[in-house]
């Protein structure tokens, strides 16, 4: 009922209490839509489908004002989800929204519900984070059989909820052996999505001082444990390497990692 308003340029206003029936007595156009509930009839209304209805509702037509009672986050979701991907192959971004709301119905809506909208629209188009994360077991099975030589590792805790995600693809890994010098930097930077966590990479430079991406890592935090492991796993997708090198920030974690995990190795601290 709510996305039928929306989608034909009428407003809802809402009066009486609710029930939870799906009967209407009558519909009447007159100036305003009259929708009235019957609470004994089984009546269905071919105009306004929906399980819910108030007492009394009425719909108004749209004037000439800019904002919509029911352009929430949700109902604008579920219109653009359909048009998500653009002619372009590109995803739509809040500004297109915003652009696409402004000319299809005449409404104007705020960044901040563009951008629920939007993230509301991907979850119904690919799934919500929570379903992405289950997938993950199959994304590092058919990355290491597309690509032979890749090396992938998944961590989770003690209630099988996500811990640490490790990846390095063949061609990094050929690249880094056959071409550069053993000398690796490594860090850590702060994710800012909704699940937060961080990411961990190893990268070396090339002779044109561009930076090569060997290994990448997502986990909780930067602490011991972390660190420590993704250094575990590092080493095992380098096996052994001569006269080996590593540039780090100041991190306890890391330089703790390192003397565990590379004892042999050279290291250094950058600027």
């Amino acid at each position: 009922m709510i996305g039928w308003a929306f989608c034909n340029e009428a407003q809802l206003r809402m009066e009486g209490e609710k029930v939870e029936q799906d009967n209407v007595t009558s519909c009447l156009f007159d100036g305003q839509l009259y929708v009235e509930v019957n609470r004994g009839e089984e009546r269905r209304s071919d105009i306004l489908p929906s399980k819910k209805f108030f007492q009394r509702t009425h719909l108004y037509i749209r004037g000439d004002s800019h904002r919509h009672r029911q352009a929430s986050a949700v109902i604008i979701g579920e219109v653009v989800a359909p048009r998500l991907q653009q002619q372009d192959g590109q995803l739509m971004h809040p500004k297109d929204i915003i652009a696409n709301m402004k000319t299809m119905y005449g409404i104007q809506i705020m960044y901040g519900k563009t951008y629920q909208a939007l993230d509301y629209a991907l979850s119904l188009t690919y799934g919500t984070y929570e379903e992405t994360f289950q997938l993950l077991p199959s994304f590092g099975y058919v990355l290491k059989e597309k690509n032979p030589g890749t090396m992938t590792d998944l961590q989770c805790d003690e209630d099988d909820k996500f811990l640490y995600l490790f990846m390095s693809l063949c061609a990094s890994l050929r690249g880094f052996w056959r071409c550069l010098r053993p000398v690796i930097a490594i860090d850590g930077t702060h994710l800012k999505e909704r699940f937060g966590g961080t990411m961990f990479v190893a990268t070396v430079q090339v002779g044109n001082e561009q930076v090569y991406p060997i290994v990448f890592c997502y986990n909780d935090s930067e602490n011991n444990l972390s660190w420590e492991w993704f250094l575990n796993c590092l080493k095992g997708a380098l096996v052994h390497i001569d006269d080996l090198a590593f540039i780090f920030d100041r991190h306890p974690s890391i330089e703790a990692g390192i003397y565990k995990v590379f004892p042999y190795a050279t290291h250094t601290i950058c600027c």
